[in-house]
């Protein structure tokens, strides 16, 4: 199961870092940061970087999260994992299933490519194929899509990587 902490904003790789050096056990499961890809133009040229998809939360995947919690009791500056009242709450199926289908092996999202015809978004290569009707809006400049997505108990707008290439 998949579960989220909240961890202080910026402060991210530095908190999987403590979590991989104070709680590397084998009941921790697997910590990770999911990124997208996107594209971005210094020094006169386009060139892919990551950026995180949810700052702010690092996520875990684990099947014993009584004993991966009492781990991270040693954690300075962890906020807390998500849930409601006493108990944790792990990601849904449904948005798991959409995190899934978006992530590689390496829990980041890589560019699409899609083009436009009238006000619709086709997309034509990369994980938002298939997903166009989650997109809320795009920003041609900075080449991203807003995707919807339904995390942490609200709708939220997540942005990924989108180079739209032409028109139809």
């Amino acid at each position: 199961m998949w579960y989220v902490m909240q961890v202080r904003t910026g402060r991210e790789e530095e908190t999987l870092s403590m979590v991989h050096q104070c709680a590397a056990d084998s009941h921790m499961g697997v910590c990770f940061l999911p990124k997208y890809e996107q594209k971005k133009k210094f020094a006169g040229a386009w060139h892919l970087v990551q950026a995180l998809l949810f700052p702010g939360y690092v996520f875990v995947e684990t099947e014993e999260i009584e004993k991966f919690y009492m781990g991270l009791k040693q954690v300075p500056k962890l906020t807390k994992i998500l849930g409601t009242g006493e108990c944790w709450t792990s990601i849904i199926d449904e948005d798991l299933r959409v995190l899934e289908r978006l992530l590689d092996e390496e829990k980041t999202v890589g560019m699409s490519t899609g083009f436009l015809e009238g006000d619709q978004v086709m997309i034509v290569d990369g994980p938002l194929m298939g997903l166009e009707t989650v997109i809320r809006r795009i920003d041609r400049h900075k080449r991203k899509a807003m995707v919807e997505m339904h995390m942490f108990g609200r709708v939220q707008e997540v942005a990924v990587g989108l180079e739209i290439v032409g028109r139809a």
